[in-house]
């Protein structure tokens, strides 16, 4: 079994912001980012990306910090 991913911090979301160029978002909506972080990775990683014979595997969305590289 996999450790479960850690929930982002408010910090994490606001550096993610700023990486994306969504530095200029009120902090209620980096709040409301931090709090629906988690959900929406988990339910990326669920997505079933049917794959066709020319593409190449399809990525896999997960959140993570930029140190775990």
């Amino acid at each position: 079994m996999t450790d479960p991913v850690p929930k982002p911090t408010l910090e994490d979301i606001t550096a993610f912001a700023r990486r994306h160029g969504l530095d200029r978002l009120p902090p209620e909506h980096l709040a409301r980012m931090t709090e629906l972080a988690l959900n929406v990775s988990e339910l990326g990683r669920g997505l079933p990306r049917p794959a066709m014979k020319e593409d190449p595997p399809a990525p896999t969305f997960e959140f993570s910090r930029p140190d775990d590289r």
